[in-house]
């Protein structure tokens, strides 16, 4: 049966720097759950933290209800699959899957039974004789899972489990891990800085940044509706634009600055007030490219394109001196030539508004 994981307000320092300073997050049963940031947020500290290798100066770890603080590593009844495998070179694929249970003393015939069933589950049965060098790296990340989950475990924990591998085998891999972690039902908590891939595989994700949770939602619902001018920038790319609000109540409209373009919105917060300055974020796929001349908008220049099948990505320079990126994927359309005058609108119930001042979301309600 799957446990949840209550992290509450968690305090890690390393002498007098404070890394992490009263975090809080749950983990919900059979959730693959993912830290995603970049280098130095502090998520591998935190995973650390969770399976005892890091000490714990202050808050709780619970894991089904039983405080994991003061338990030592061994006795959490936790998997680990690291960024570099750490399967033994001296041992088959058999023999690494089997260590952990060789461990616990579980009986020999209970061992090959468990081990046989845990490679079929990833795929590696074939190649139970075979010594890790003779694996690829895709294969060997599937020995380390398969050792990790065998044992059992409560909780499966994976740092940048698949940052060594090439592009192409990290998407089969990622793949292989999220069909692997539904079929055993285990608790899973993530880490990587590859937003792509968090995107990919996580129920939920939580954005680190500075040792601070930005934003904890469902992959679609964080890509849409970020919190802050932080995550809309790190998941996926944003376009940000200086504008204003005008108006109030529900005839409010925000204009983009160095242009006569303005658009009506909605969706804002009542935060945000008439002649507010704002920050307006909007994705290469949000903006409409119009070649006719007569329609109101957003003047700029075609730099150039990249032609990548179903969509043109056109890297566009604007009258206001911005340079953007505006994807476009109408297939019945020939690419605009470099040097073409274009004008942009914008998708508004797509487009996210922040405050000046704190970089903090001005849109309220669900995104759509």
């Amino acid at each position: 049966m799957s446990v949840s994981i209550d992290i509450d307000h968690v305090v890690k320092k390393y002498g007098s720097n404070t890394v992490i300073n009263g975090l809080s997050l749950s983990v919900k049963p059979g959730e693959f759950f993912t830290l995603l940031g970049p280098s130095g947020c502090g998520k591998t500290t935190l995973l650390r933290m969770i399976i005892g290798f890091n000490s714990i100066e202050g808050g709780t770890i619970s894991v089904g209800g039983r405080v994991m603080n003061d338990v030592s590593p061994d006795k959490r009844n936790m998997g680990m699959v690291f960024q570099n495998y750490a399967i033994f070179p001296h041992m088959s694929v058999r023999d690494n899957v089997a260590f952990g249970l060789r461990m616990r003393n579980i009986l020999e015939k209970d061992i090959e039974e468990r081990v046989d069933h845990m490679l079929k589950v990833v795929k590696i049965d074939h190649l139970k004789d075979r010594m890790p060098v003779a694996l690829s790296g895709g294969q060997q990340q599937r020995v380390a899972l398969a050792r990790a989950i065998v044992i059992r475990p409560e909780v499966l924990l994976m740092d940048e489990p698949l940052s060594n591998l090439d592009a192409k085998l990290r998407i089969e891999m990622r793949s292989a891990i999220k069909q692997i972690q539904k079929k055993v039902d285990i608790t899973t908590v993530y880490v990587t800085h590859d937003q792509e891939e968090a995107l990919a595989v996580s129920d939920r994700i939580a954005v680190m940044n500075g040792g601070i949770i930005q934003q904890i939602g469902k992959p679609a619902d964080i890509y849409k509706r970020p919190a802050n001018v932080f995550v809309s920038t790190f998941i996926g790319l944003s376009n940000l634009l200086d504008g204003r609000v005008h108006g109030s109540g529900s005839s409010r409209r925000v204009s983009f600055d160095g242009t006569s373009y303005e658009t009506v919105m909605d969706n804002l917060s009542a935060e945000a007030k008439d002649k507010e300055p704002v920050i307006l974020s909007v994705r290469p796929e949000e903006f409409d490219i119009h070649t006719d001349g007569g329609t109101a908008g957003i003047r700029g220049e075609i730099v150039s394109s990249i032609f990548l099948g179903l969509t043109t990505h056109y890297f566009i320079h604007l009258e206001n001196g911005k340079d953007i990126e505006v994807l476009e994927t109408r297939e019945d359309h020939d690419i605009i030539p470099d040097g073409s005058v274009v004008t942009l609108t914008v998708k508004p119930r797509f487009i996210n508004v922040f405050h000046k001042a704190s970089g903090t979301s001005l849109i309220e309600g669900e995104p759509s």
